[in-house]
């Protein structure tokens, strides 16, 4: 393992900052849905959440476990408990956006049931956005499978990419099922997710790559990332929407290449940053329910671009206070009490 990354004791501040920043790009492109056709949606949605997966594959270790269950345990505990906690407390948010005429009127027991299915395609849940936990824990799993049995790098990135087109190919079947858990999903974030573990492994090299005339380098991927995000249609990983996979794939890489390198290099050195990055769960969770009710309060968020972003940033700040109550009184929602996790071990 690459020595810049290899250190497991404490945590990586730059990759905190990275998630922290990453995630403001997801609540920016929540708060434009009702300007889809503008630029600025079809931009961020070209590479925010693929960055998102490389993001987590950065942290991924193969020798953290020792055999597959080992890993379904530990995903079930850090990322199914907190699906299902945060959508629990999402509900009374749920209700007021529901009263407010800010999402459609589904009943309790509808809403639940998406909770467990995961994709809003078929049902909805009280909190969409957290679709990507679930599909997180699948992509996890499946890449961490393709490792165990295959372990050779050549062969576990040609197993991840034969299943990535999979996925890719999957929506074609859309009119028959949309698969529960976004399961279809999970194969093309797997690729991404291993992406994150081979920069990882290669981080040096990486940076390298970066090292002379970097201003030029980003420049020029953030133009080709920029022009391949605008002549393709708008990609958005959750409806399965990939378009032009080649257009897809340039814009998603190169703009996520240069914020992975802009992160490290300069480090940013923001507590409230890496506050934000160590729970973005949180905000993962909160922001769109929050958002709405901001949005039916004052109507105005809706009317332009320009107050959509302006929205974006005060739902942004405001997810700190939840970020803060919810770890001091409710810590037990985004972490599953030991008691319960002793007991899913034993299993």
């Amino acid at each position: 393992m690459d020595k810049a990354v290899e250190n497991t004791t404490t945590r990586l501040v730059w990759l905190d900052q990275l998630k922290a920043i990453s995630m403001y790009f997801v609540v920016l492109g929540h708060s434009l849905l009702k300007f889809k056709e503008g630029k600025l949606f079809r931009f961020i949605y070209s590479f925010h959440m693929p960055l998102f997966f490389m993001i987590s594959g950065l942290t991924f270790r193969p020798d953290k476990y020792t055999t597959i269950m080992d890993c379904v345990k530990d995903k079930i505990i850090k990322l199914a408990h907190p699906y299902i906690m945060l959508n629990i407390l999402s509900l009374p948010f749920w209700y007021i956006n529901m009263k407010t005429h800010m999402i459609q009127p589904d009943s309790l027991i509808e809403v639940l049931f998406g909770v467990f299915y995961s994709n809003s395609a078929v049902v909805r849940a009280p909190s969409n956005a957290t679709w990507f936990l679930m599909t997180l824990l699948f992509a996890e799993v499946i890449y961490y499978m393709i490792h165990y049995y295959l372990k050779d790098d050549k062969s576990v990135f040609l197993m991840s990419c034969i299943l990535g087109v999979i996925g890719v190919m999957a929506p074609l079947g859309k009119e028959f099922l949309d698969a529960p858990f976004h399961f279809d999903v999970s194969l093309v974030a797997q690729f991404y997710y291993g992406c994150g573990y081979l920069i990882r492994k290669y981080f040096t090299n990486f940076m390298n790559a970066f090292k002379e005339h970097y201003r030029f380098k980003i420049f020029l991927l953030f133009s080709v990332g920029t022009f391949s995000a605008f002549i393709n249609k708008q990609v958005d990983m959750s409806n399965e929407l990939y378009r032009n996979i080649t257009y897809m794939l340039i814009s998603s890489f190169t703009l996520s290449f240069i914020l992975i390198f802009l992160a490290k290099k300069f480090n940013f050195h923001s507590k409230l940053l890496s506050y934000i990055g160590q729970n973005t769960i949180i905000i993962l969770a909160l922001h769109i329910p929050m958002l709405r009710i901001l949005q039916a309060a004052f109507p105005i968020f809706l009317t332009s671009q320009f107050y959509a972003v302006l929205a974006s940033i005060i739902i942004y700040f405001i997810m700190v206070i939840f970020i803060w109550f919810i770890n001091r009184y409710l810590y037990f929602i985004v972490k599953m009490p030991k008691r319960l996790q002793n007991i899913i071990h034993r299993f």
